[in-house]
């Protein structure tokens, strides 16, 4: 009997992993299971099978992403559904989505007035749910569906260069920010130790606060403490009828108001904002992602004693962001991490649940008490209250535009400054996946002169290297000749024949276009008298050769050689030059086979 072989094959899943299309809203949670956002594709107002397939592929799509890549993507979406409903009315499902109506959207999208980059963003948030789509979900598209590649070429090209500051201008704001952060922990300093001072408990026991010497600055920061929570109550509950707070209130205006009464007790937006200015000018972190600093952000470095890493996320990378400090200065990053970190424990039992690993958190004390991470506007007005509270100026004299987002461009500016302008140091400093991406940060005229004056010295050095020291004529004072260690036929030199360094050549073997190859990467040729006589015999035998040989031969090894010895070589010698060598007599050639 037959034995029988065994089927090893999977049955197909009737059910695609992917899910299927027909919810209209995308919930995410967050690590800890707890609801983070939720994204309603019927505000679009578009057809039901429409919106529910976008809908599945942005919830596989940016099930990594973070909450602001979510929100921007969603966003972004809602063009593609607006030009459906007034272009393309028919449209039903994604599958009557075909290559014409992409290029429509495309089209459309040329038709606004953005930037070339606005709308390339606009156009690739579509793009990845197609293509999510054509990937995972191929029953979902056309069969013929082919995405338009490159539909906004050089979408950087008119992209202005980003803000940066000079290094004096942030070498004041660097100073502004240190007289700030001694002022703001000093006081802090200050809170702490008057309630050091007081008895917390006797405070807290007692009930009637007009026994209380209010006038003492220690037992009013106890009684906020003890009876408010830590935070400082407003006017609204000061001045309650019939409640008899009415001392608190005229207490803390003798003490300096509200607002002084709580930095000494915890952190507020302006007193974080110069910590959020040094550490973002020296880790180079984005604002959003500086912004969202996790507490737990410090970490003693792995191989480097007395070294503490910083690690962060960024929203369009998936790789985490680190940096390595030391703690030898006042101002480096993990001692300001530290103050922040104390400054903001006292808030923490009053913040969401949402916010409670943040480390910028904050308490607002105008009107209702809102204790939460510090929000992007509050940040960014705050910033410009601290250029014009410290008078800050730029170059030419005018006020100083700052922004958190200069720090990064400035820092990385610098840095690759100090790196010696080596772009791909400067794109593992940035944490770049490209270094175009790290050279339009850089990209400044300072920094272009300094590449310039680079690339010459290089240029210099390149030509001393060819030219020999030690055959000056004497005659002609300290004019070099061209050495003839590695000279080729045509009389120019080669750095090395062994590197190989050109096309289809391996290191160590002798080059096999040694002697005859104009293009290759090695050659230097000087601009010499001599080498260009050479040269000129060169051509004339090359151009002689072309009678004697058979055509597709000459054609084949000569013809490109002589094109570029014509059009691009010989060229590159001036007039006198040419007069010099029309003088001299022709060297004897090796004949052309």
């Amino acid at each position: 009997m037959k034995r029988q072989r065994k089927d090893y094959r999977l049955n197909p899943s009737p059910i695609p992993l992917t899910g299927v299309p027909g919810s209209l809203v995308v919930n995410f949670l967050d690590p800890e299971g707890r609801p983070e956002s939720k994204f309603d594709f019927s505000t679009f107002g578009t057809t039901p099978r429409v919106g529910a397939e976008i809908a599945l592929a942005f919830r596989h799509h940016h099930a990594g992403h973070s909450p602001a890549t979510r929100e921007s993507a969603f966003h972004a979406l809602r063009r593609w559904f607006v030009f459906l409903s007034d272009k393309n009315p028919t449209v039903t499902s994604m599958r009557d989505v075909d290559t014409a109506v992409l290029r429509a959207y495309i089209a459309w999208l040329d038709t606004k007035p953005w930037t070339k980059t606005s709308r390339h963003g606009t156009w690739s948030v579509l793009k990845q749910m197609v293509r999510w789509l054509k990937r995972n979900r191929p029953e979902l598209v056309a069969s013929d569906l082919e995405i338009p590649f490159n539909a906004f070429p050089r979408k950087n090209a008119d992209t202005r260069p980003r803000e940066a500051l000079s290094r004096s201008e942030m070498e004041a704001v660097l100073s502004a920010a240190r007289k700030d952060i001694e002022a703001i922990w000093s006081t802090f300093q200050t809170g702490k130790a008057l309630l050091a001072q007081v008895d917390r408990q006797a405070i807290a026991k007692e009930k009637d606060l007009s026994r209380l010497d209010l006038d003492d600055l220690g037992v009013m920061l106890a009684v906020i403490v003890e009876h408010y929570g830590g935070l400082v109550p407003p006017q609204n509950v000061t001045l309650e009828r019939g409640t008899g707070r009415w001392r608190l209130h005229f207490a803390s205006l003798k003490h300096g108001g509200n607002q002084k009464l709580a930095s000494y007790l915890h952190a507020l937006p302006e007193t974080l904002i110069p910590y959020m200015i040094a550490i973002g000018a020296q880790s180079y972190a984005n604002p959003e992602a500086l912004r969202e600093l996790r507490r737990h952000c410090m970490s003693d470095h792995l191989l480097l004693d007395g070294r503490e890493v910083m690690t962060w996320s960024k929203g369009r990378s998936n790789r985490a962001q680190r940096r390595s400090f030391l703690r030898d200065k006042s101002l480096s990053v993990p001692n300001l991490i530290d103050q922040v970190l104390e400054m903001t424990a006292p808030l923490l039992r009053h913040v969401p649940a949402s916010d409670l690993d943040r480390l910028f958190l904050v308490a607002s004390i105008n009107g209702t008490r809102s204790i939460k991470l510090i929000p992007d506007y509050l940040m960014s007005k705050h910033v410009r209250f601290f250029a014009q509270r410290h008078s800050l100026v730029d170059d030419k004299g005018a006020p100083l535009a700052l922004t958190l987002a200069a720090l990064r461009t400035t820092g990385l500016t610098l840095a690759h400054e100090a790196l010696g302008h080596d772009i791909l140091k400067t794109q593992i400093l940035a944490n770049h996946a490209s270094p175009d991406t790290t050279q339009r940060y850089i990209d400044r005229p300072i920094v272009r002169k300094a590449q310039e004056r680079i690339i010459g010295d290089l240029q210099l050095r390149f030509v001393e290297a060819v030219r020999s020291p030690d055959d000056e004529d004497e005659s002609d004072g300290d004019a070099p000749t061209a050495v003839t260690e590695y000279a080729t036929a045509a009389g120019f030199i080669c750095k090395d024949p062994l590197a190989g360094v050109g096309e289809g050549q391996k290191t160590g073997r002798l080059c096999t276009a040694w002697l005859g190859c104009f293009t290759c990467p090695n050659a230097v040729i000087p601009l010499d008298p001599d080498v260009l006589t050479r040269l000129l015999s060169t051509r004339d035998a090359l151009v002689a050769a072309r009678q004697s040989l058979a055509p597709d031969r000459w054609r084949l090894l000569y013809a490109p050689k002589l094109e570029i010895l014509e059009h691009d070589i010989l060229p590159r010698f001036s007039p006198e030059l040419h007069m010099v060598a029309s003088m001299n007599a022709a060297p004897a050639l090796p004949v052309i086979e």
